[in-house]
């Protein structure tokens, strides 16, 4: 899952999960489970359209 490639981030993606922190931080303890599941489903359906995508890209390549 995820990146495999060792490339360094970019400003925009530390500044990205550095307001995902501060939205977790801000997320009420009780409630923290829940909310952990559903940002993981939604990384996870990130992920799959992402591979999606691509997979769609290399067949369209591969049709010309």
């Amino acid at each position: 899952m995820g990146k495999t490639k060792k490339e360094p981030l970019t400003s925009e993606q530390i500044t990205d999960a550095r307001r995902l922190c501060e939205v977790i931080k801000g997320v009420p303890g009780g409630k923290r489970p829940l909310f952990e599941i559903v940002m993981l489903a939604y990384m996870n359906g990130m992920e799959a359209g992402a591979a999606y995508a691509n997979d769609l890209a290399k067949t369209a390549m591969a049709v010309r």
